[in-house]
């Protein structure tokens, strides 16, 4: 693929070249700690108990990065579903893009989708130094609730790049979980900054699968995968093949992945496959990122937890953005 060449959405962001970025977060295990749909949190919403549900606890949750303008494409196959999503949004769009402009977001909002951070300018926060921290986590954090008049709770690390430095600078911002970009996970088995993911809208070789299982040092679930999932021919079927494991055993199904890139690469038809066969299944709990890496459930049934298809006003509108026209870039993570 070539380099994209388009214009930030919000000046003065900086024009950078995109990079191939690994898959992977940091080779390393942080430790574990302890308003609905769209992610806020219900103060009479029980806590998950690990010991009791935890095998037989199914749910599905989807996140979307970058805020790109076709973000209104996934969420309108989203909202058609019921399903939920989380879009993690930074202040000046992925490298030489644009993004959602605040009435853009406060859109998303209003149909039940969680918005999350994504940092100021999509740097490498492990290689920022303490006052450039400091502006990609807290500045992110500030102007998308000074943008939408409400709490962002949620982050995404750029590039899936964190360490204990940087999550402690997320908790003293005031997020409550920060998502990875470590896949082929099936368990509730993390820190709620260490959210993990199980696969990605992206065609990855297998060999793709096994660095990112390395650096994320997930040994067990390399040999699940060489056990049980190897055969799968393409991110399609690899998807429905953790779903079906979700539903036998139990656990989290996410899939996450970039609205760009799927333009770009044309993934469309097998995103709606996906989203077809995930979708209104009985006893599964559909759910924002922000109440699945906080571990709180609810009782209510999946067609009251996840965003209703909406009409009128609301409706969300596939069609805002025309198409564009965009030079193919080297995107594996952004």
């Amino acid at each position: 693929m070539r380099e994209q060449d388009r214009n930030p959405a919000l000046p003065p962001a900086p024009r950078m070249n995109i990079h191939k970025i690994s898959t992977q977060g940091e080779n390393m295990k942080q430790e574990t700690e302890t308003n609905n749909h769209n992610g806020g949190l219900r103060a009479s919403s029980p806590a998950i108990d690990p010991s009791i549900v935890m095998p037989s606890i199914k749910i599905v949750t989807t996140s979307w990065d970058d805020g790109d303008p076709f973000d209104w494409d996934v969420a309108k196959l989203l909202a058609d579903r019921k399903l939920p999503g989380t879009f993690y949004v930074p202040i000046q769009g992925h490298p030489s893009a644009e993004r959602l402009d605040p009435a853009d977001m406060l859109s998303l909002d209003a149909q039940g989708f969680e918005i999350g951070a994504h940092g100021v300018s999509h740097k490498n926060l492990t290689r920022c130094d303490s006052r450039q921290l400091v502006i990609e986590v807290e500045g992110c954090k500030k102007r998308l609730e000074d943008e939408m008049g409400k709490e962002v709770r949620m982050f995404a690390y750029p590039g899936g790049r964190y360490n204990r430095r940087v999550v402690a600078a997320l908790k003293r911002a005031g997020f409550i979980g920060a998502r990875t970009t470590e896949m082929l996970a099936l368990d509730m088995n993390f820190a709620p900054f260490s959210m993990p993911t199980s696969t990605h809208v992206y065609p990855h070789p297998r060999l793709d699968y096994f660095r990112n299982l390395i650096r994320a040092g997930a040994f067990g679930r390399g040999r699940d995968y060489l056990s049980r999932f190897w055969h799968a021919e393409d991110w399609v079927s690899l998807s429905k093949m953790f779903f079906d494991s979700v539903l036998t055993n139990g656990g989290v199904w996410h899939l996450y992945g970039h609205s760009w890139e799927i333009q770009e690469l044309q993934l469309w038809d097998g995103l709606k496959e996906v989203l077809d066969y995930v979708s209104n299944r009985p006893g599964v709990l559909y759910l924002a990122n922000g109440r699945v890496a906080n571990r709180e459930v609810t009782k209510s049934t999946s067609s009251q937890i996840c965003p209703p298809a909406t009409t009128g006003s609301q409706e969300i509108r596939s069609d805002v953005h025309s198409p564009r026209e965009r030079q193919a870039g080297i995107c594996h993570v952004r």
